[in-house]
């Protein structure tokens, strides 16, 4: 494969990186519930408790969107590029951590943001929903390790790309041992 094949292949991938992130920060917004705390009277708020067990479901949805998300893009990369060998699982992860990126700030963008703001402008009685954002930056790290998985289970457990498949050698008789004759024939 020529560099400009695998430079234009790239070229595609970090646009589909760059897509998937925003498609994963989309759905991490929409499939988050997050948790509102009540403005009370006297200018405090309060939250029940399960909104607090609710805080940790951003992470949850980023977490397994990253896992998702990192695992179609080392299968792409691995379909696209595996012929130039090893270094498809470096840009797999390369891949992940552009589209974990995207999906990271996209989705503090496009969730409810600058909740101090939205917390002081409330009345009495208004339910004030927590920011989207990510508490447990780990989490990122799943991005890379779901894309590289891919592309080195399926170099580890796949046939060689391009090599000829292995035949099996027919055994050869010891020199000394008798050779029997083929059934159906006659011997003159």
């Amino acid at each position: 494969m020529s560099m400009r094949v695998v430079a234009r292949r790239l070229g595609v991938l970090v646009a589909i990186a760059l897509l998937l992130g925003a498609a994963c920060a989309a759905a991490w917004a929409g499939l988050t519930v997050l948790p509102s705390f009540v403005v009370q009277a006297d200018g405090h708020a309060t939250i029940s408790q399960v909104g607090l067990a609710h805080v940790v479901s951003a992470d949850w949805w980023f977490s397994v969107l990253a896992f998702a998300g990192g695992l179609a893009l080392g299968v792409a990369a691995w379909v696209s590029l595996r012929s130039i060998g090893w270094p498809v699982a470096v840009v797999a992860a390369g891949l992940a951590l552009i589209a974990g990126a995207t999906c990271w700030l996209v989705g503090e963008l496009i969730g409810p943001n600058d909740f101090a703001t939205r917390m002081a402008a409330g009345r009495p009685g208004d339910l004030v929903p927590i920011a989207l954002k990510l508490r447990a930056p780990a989490a990122l790290a799943l991005w890379p390790f779901a894309a590289v998985s891919v592309p080195l289970f399926a170099a580890s457990l796949g046939p060689e790309w391009g090599s000829e498949p292995r035949t099996r050698r027919r055994r050869r008789p010891a020199p000394d041992a008798e050779v029997p004759e083929p059934v159906g024939t006659t011997v003159e």
